[in-house]
């Protein structure tokens, strides 16, 4: 055990004492509070005043716990519990009192705590853990005993940062040998945070929907969207017209392929031909690009089938109004919108225009409305079924055999 200087051992015995009477008369008050008897002013006077340092106490283990070697621990603990059962301690006057005389007390055994930690050589986490416990045990157990939630746990006056507090400055002025100025100094330095705590109002955030880790793994999401919807930008401005023209080249060679394939099944090149140039009026019938760059103008037809010869036109991408896709005949305006047609009601959009007139500030640049989602997810399926050669041949069977449905 570390040697103490004289001086230091009488501040910690002052500080003992002085705080376990203080403490024994808020005991006591708070025993009145909750309408106990003589008994009951005596037991949570005692836990009040006496059980932070038996926990410090039994937590060392070296030697008697202090309350009881000593008598006058009981002593005063006890005057205190009469003296809040003869005069009966009330009001916002006695609220004031009670609020400082905590802080002061707090103040004095934290650091009294801590000196007793550095006496028998404590290392430096459980010398604090020391001044903490004797400084808020005995409210704890006071807390608990009464049938109340512990003041310390939150939103409550702050009491454990300032004895966190006055353990550092005690453990730090022992370090550079000055711990009778640290006995003086952390205890005040304890005391002026508390009430400071206490006049400005000053809360531990107790909130259970607190997580910062979340909240910034939601700030970071968010960002992440917004900047792919930056992205997305760029992208439609630039991209269209390769996505369109990429688009039309893989048509281009499922039809190719599908001509071929007849060919060899038996069908004469020119009604193999034939058929894939009605095939090709009917499904361009179905859209209108209008300001495509990437399509020749119905003026100028260029061959759309790379074949060595008979080679059939390619139908002009830009189109004329929509037709009816029953009747024939020119659609409505309302039946003109991109939303509507064969190829809508199947939901693929092979001209590119989602990429377009997506809304980029929509929904606060977060999930996009219903529609929206429902058309990016189709232009992803369109683009993976058109990356593939047999889902193409596949797609443009199927729309073979739909369209020779709705002509029988």
């Amino acid at each position: 055990m570390h040697e103490v200087d004289p001086l230091i051992e009488s501040l910690y015995r002052w500080s003992d004492v002085s705080g376990v009477l203080l403490m024994g008369i808020i005991g006591g008050t708070i025993a009145r509070q909750r309408g106990y008897d003589i008994i009951g002013f005596f037991f949570i006077a005692l836990f009040s005043s006496l059980g932070g340092g038996m926990i410090r106490d039994v937590l060392i283990n070296r030697g008697t716990v202090a309350a009881m070697a000593q008598p006058e621990y009981l002593i005063l603990a006890f005057t205190g519990a009469l003296i809040a059962r003869f005069v009966y301690f009330k009001g916002r006057t006695w609220d004031i009192l009670q609020a400082h005389g905590d802080a002061i007390v707090s103040g004095l055994w934290a650091g009294t705590g801590t000196v007793k930690a550095l006496t028998f050589g404590l290392p430096v986490v459980p010398c604090i853990m020391m001044g903490v416990f004797t400084a808020t045990g005995g409210s704890m157990i006071r807390d608990v005993v009464t049938g109340r939630v512990p003041g310390v746990f939150g939103d409550n006056q702050p009491t454990v940062i300032p004895a966190i507090a006055a353990s550092i400055i005690v453990l730090i002025s022992d370090a550079f040998g000055y711990l009778a100025v640290g006995m003086i100094l952390g205890p005040l330095v304890s005391i002026f945070l508390a009430l400071l705590g206490y006049w400005g109002g000053w809360r531990l955030n107790s909130n259970p929907e607190w997580a910062p880790v979340n909240e910034s793994a939601v700030q970071v999401a968010e960002l992440a969207k917004k900047a792919e919807h930056k992205s997305r930008a760029v992208g439609r401005k630039y991209e269209p017209t390769r996505i369109r023209s990429w688009r039309h080249r893989q048509m281009e060679k499922a039809l190719e392929r599908r001509i071929e394939l007849e060919i060899k099944r038996g069908t004469r090149r020119a009604t193999a031909e034939s058929d894939a140039e009605k095939f090709l009026e009917t499904f361009t019938s179905e859209f209108r690009h209008e300001g495509d760059p990437t399509v020749a103008d119905s003026r100028h037809p260029e061959p759309m089938l790379k074949q060595p010869a008979h080679k059939p036109p390619k139908p002009s991408d830009e189109l004329a109004e929509r037709v009816h896709p029953t009747t024939g005949e020119p659609a409505s305006d309302s039946e003109k919108a991109p939303s509507t047609g064969f190829f809508a009601d199947m939901g693929i959009d092979f001209s590119g225009e989602a990429y377009e007139h997506y809304d980029e500030d929509t929904a606060s640049d977060s999930h996009g409305t219903p529609s929206e989602r429902s058309d990016e997810a189709r232009q992803e399926m369109l683009d993976m079924i058109l990356s593939d050669d047999k889902l193409t041949d596949e797609l443009v069977n199927r729309l073979i055999k739909k369209y020779k449905e709705r002509e029988e």
